[in-house]
């Protein structure tokens, strides 16, 4: 928590300057510049898997009723309904990312999170939302940190949809080696049980929104929604603020 303090403290002693929280660009104002959203709106015109969100490394091949369905969306299911993304987890969102999750840089929620809105809003999917769950830390990481990012995220989301947030239903209860270069199957063994929901009557004939910062293979949305599915959600639903990219 000491981090949080400190950056509070700086914040109040020397303002952030106006201009693009993305990129620093000047300017007269705090929002992200036309620039850095042109880039983002870009991703968005590339096509990107109907179930998981990621877009192709390469190009997409072609589907008579217009839907792509990646390799391993073909080859496995997944315990949510959809997961979407603002762009790929490259260039000025990876940046933003890093400078948010590990730069300790809590302002940047703010922008993210706008952009996983519009996301939310683009898909008729994700209109009967009751319920928006963070990605949980342990409590040793998050007190190593001093934040967690993803709670962040949930709770501007939360804020601009009009939708209540727990961050205390969904808990992570150990803490996992880091999934870095790990295959999907191994990220699965590393987050066998460590996810539990605290109370489920917050579940129970609920549509659920987990939310974090990147969605790579996947693996730790699985888990996590796997949890909340069997403690009685209807259906659970998946935004991130990046997603990798797959064949």
């Amino acid at each position: 928590m000491i981090s949080t303090l400190w950056e509070s403290l700086l914040d109040l002693l020397f303002p952030p300057r106006p201009g693009c929280p993305f990129c620093g660009a000047p300017g007269s104002g705090t929002e992200v510049c036309c620039t850095c959203l042109s880039t983002i709106s870009g991703y968005r015109l590339e096509p990107h898997c109907c179930l998981c969100g990621r877009l192709p490394e390469k190009m997409a091949p072609s589907a008579p009723d217009g839907y792509y369905l990646c390799s391993e969306c073909r080859r496995h299911g997944w315990p949510f309904v959809l997961a979407r993304a603002a762009g790929p987890y490259e260039g000025i969102l990876k940046e933003v990312i890093h400078r948010f999750k590990y730069g300790g840089s809590r302002r940047l929620a703010v922008p993210l999170a706008a952009l996983m809105v519009e996301v939310l809003l683009s898909e008729t999917l994700y209109a009967n939302i009751d319920l928006v769950l963070p990605v949980p830390l342990t409590y040793n990481k998050l007190r190593r940190r001093g934040f967690n990012q993803a709670g962040l995220l949930a709770k501007e989301i939360g804020s601009g949809l009009k939708i209540p947030v727990s961050g205390s239903v969904l808990v992570k209860i150990t803490d996992t080696p880091s999934q870095t270069g790990l295959s999907r199957a191994a990220r699965e063994i590393n987050l066998k049980n460590v996810f539990k929901v605290t109370d489920a009557r917050y579940l129970q004939g609920k549509n659920i929104l987990i939310v974090d910062d990147v969605f790579t293979t996947g693996s730790t949305m699985s888990s996590a929604a796997a949890v909340v599915k069997r403690a009685g959600a209807v259906q659970v639903f998946v935004v991130t603020a990046a997603t990798g990219r797959c064949s």
